[in-house]
């Protein structure tokens, strides 16, 4: 006759099986009492854990995604923005996963994965709509869409503020980035942004031949001057006064026309008297 103790052994191998979980890398697990629903300040740390009357809820602590579109708000002069949408990049900070969530509950997928994450609805609907808000009416549309990552960097500092005053000392996040990826102006707006464009190439074009015409008077001075050295030096070398050089000169053009045309041909001489 076989043992008895042998025969319950495979009962109590797939009892221990069954109330067992793996916490995997990069996760911590949240401990909960399966029939009083009590939350563990405690984390279940990545590993083999147990779970006979205590059940985990597994949640991601690495970078986690919050997206955010089409979001209208307003600047510093109430005008409306447009289609405004915010990325955030986030992680938690493991040992105040279980506090957040004893207090919020608040837990849901990650997009696009099998992992947990805690307070994405809250951060989606709510934290970044209000810093979005609050970092646009502190500038204008114009300044914010020359200055994107300005922007960018204040509707962070907002986000943590906002995070740190609704969960003082549970606070799990750890905002990694913020980005804007679409930022259309309001039509009123771009009309004048295309307007200050267009002008401000004219005016470009204006200063350049401006810059043109002051270059080419110095060019005219600078010639006259150096023709003027040089009837002065010519004058004093052949002893002939400026006058009668200029004359020469010109002399010498009418013979060189009258050279080249058909007819008879006179010679000009230049003398001093």
């Amino acid at each position: 006759m076989k043992n008895p103790r042998l025969l319950f052994l495979p009962v109590i191998v797939l009892s221990l099986a069954g109330c067992s979980q793996s916490v995997p890398t990069g996760s911590v697990d949240i401990w909960h009492n399966r029939f009083t629903g009590y939350i563990n300040k405690a984390i279940a740390h990545p590993g083999f854990h147990i779970t006979l009357i205590h059940g985990i809820i597994p949640v991601d602590t690495t970078q986690t995604m919050a997206e955010v579109q089409n979001m209208h708000p307003r600047d510093e002069h109430g005008v409306q923005m447009k289609a405004v949408t915010v990325v955030v990049q986030y992680s938690l900070i493991p040992n105040r996963v279980p506090l957040f969530y004893r207090e919020t509950k608040q837990i849901q997928k990650e997009p696009h994965t099998d992992y947990n994450t805690v307070g994405l609805r809250m951060l989606e609907r709510s934290a970044i709509p209000y810093a979005v808000q609050i970092a646009t009416e502190q500038s204008t549309p114009q300044n914010i869409a020359a200055h994107l990552d300005t922007y960018a960097h204040t509707i962070k500092k907002v986000l943590n503020q906002r995070l740190h005053k609704l969960y003082p000392k549970i606070d799990p996040y750890v905002i990694n980035s913020v980005t804007v990826p679409t930022f259309d102006l309001p039509l009123s707006i771009q009309k004048q942004v295309n307007a200050k464009a267009g002008f401000q190439a004219e005016l470009e074009t204006i200063k350049a031949a401006e810059v043109v015409q002051v270059q080419k008077k110095k060019l005219a001075t600078l010639q006259a001057s150096v023709q003027a050295d040089a009837l002065a030096n010519a004058a004093k070398a052949s002893g002939l006064t400026p006058g009668q050089i200029v004359a020469w000169e010109k002399a010498r053009a009418l013979y060189a026309l009258s050279h080249g045309a058909s007819g008879p041909i006179n010679r000009v001489v230049m003398t001093k008297n």
